[in-house]
């Protein structure tokens, strides 16, 4: 299975679906009423609501199709906005298109104005056995430093698991991968708390969720798969260039 991207262009029909559906010099604004504020930090680092992107109608992007991208994976968002906003780039989550507006500059698009979707066992299996996270398979090392940034990319190959697996595993199984989810969760906590976890508190959490993915992993691949390039940045970074995750998103540059 090919968790890395080739370098190589996006499909001719892609391009064109994408570039039918967008409203060009439209924007879409929350007035008040129109904005959702959800948990977006899968795709955001930064240029979030009160700078906090565990609860926001908002969040920074170098493309657009991250805005179509983040909206049709998110249950409560109907409709998206890419604009600029305090010097930045910022994709904007909307549940209706009541706050349209015209703004020279600004994109905006519905639910289905998005990238083709991803598998999510695609997405999970890549993730887990990209070249990034592999490396941090034997804990702290010279080929993985950055054990926050492996977190987090855990964190984002765990919740498309979840979607994967849904209603189609027994509760044993589900309550499991429930359980590597809170410990990969608390083990972030702790690396950005007061309290610093060890090595050893690492290396028990990916032991683990590697478990559960090896013992998924002939099931996780029976799924479809979906073509990957480089050059498109609507992909989290574990599917575009094979490598980890920054340690606030999975978009983070």
């Amino acid at each position: 299975m090919r968790a890395a991207a080739r370098p190589r262009n996006r499909t001719a029909e892609a391009s064109r679906a994408a570039a039918e559906c967008v409203e060009r010099n439209t924007v879409l604004r929350h007035a008040g009423e129109h904005g959702i504020f959800v948990d977006a930090s899968l795709y955001a680092h930064s240029g979030c609501f009160q700078n906090d992107c565990g609860m926001t109608d908002k969040f920074r992007a170098a493309d657009l199709g991250v805005c179509g991208r983040a909206c049709s994976e998110l249950e409560e968002c109907t409709h998206w906005s890419f604009g600029y906003q305090d010097g930045m780039t910022k994709c904007f989550l909307r549940k209706s298109d009541g706050g349209r507006e015209t703004l020279m500059g600004s994109f905006s698009g519905g639910k289905a104005c998005a990238p083709a979707p991803l598998p999510a066992a695609f997405v999970a299996l890549a993730t887990a056995e990209s070249p990034g996270v592999r490396a941090c398979d034997g804990g702290k090392t010279e080929k993985c430093r950055d054990v926050h940034a492996a977190v987090t990319t855990w964190r984002f190959a765990i919740s498309f698991l979840k979607k994967a697996v849904e209603g189609r595993v027994d509760e044993g199984t589900w309550g499991t991968i429930e359980q590597i989810g809170r410990d990969s969760d608390n083990l972030l906590a702790s690396i950005t708390g007061e309290y610093r976890p060890s090595d050893a508190d690492f290396d028990r959490v990916v032991f683990n969720n590697r478990l559960i993915f090896n013992s998924l992993r002939d099931w996780l691949d029976q799924f479809p798969k979906a073509e990957l390039s480089t050059a498109d940045a609507t992909l989290p970074l574990p599917l575009r260039y094979g490598r980890l995750c920054g340690k606030q998103s999975c978009y983070e540059l």
